[in-house]
């Protein structure tokens, strides 16, 4: 089974989401410790089929208390600049 980690900046927001492998250990030392190691920022996991939480995708931003990612805000297009 694959495993997901967000690689987080200094403000907690996505810079990359890393495809890792399925264990709780990686060179006897736990995942999420060796994959701040192996990209030099922390890293944390997110899950792409549990519904209690959301995927991480570059920009999002990671809460260390709910242990959940929330979407960028994206400004809307007013109706006026749209193309039909």
């Amino acid at each position: 089974m694959t495993t997901y980690w967000a690689e987080l900046n200094d403000k907690n927001i996505v810079q990359q989401v890393i495809t890792g492998v399925d264990d709780a250990t990686i060179e006897g030392i736990p995942a999420g410790e060796w994959y701040t190691n192996f990209v030099g920022a922390p890293c944390v996991q997110t899950y792409i089929n549990d519904p209690t939480k959301t995927y991480a995708g570059i920009g999002y931003t990671y809460d260390y208390l709910t242990q959940d990612f929330t979407a960028p805000y994206i400004e809307p297009i007013p109706d006026e600049q749209q193309k039909n």
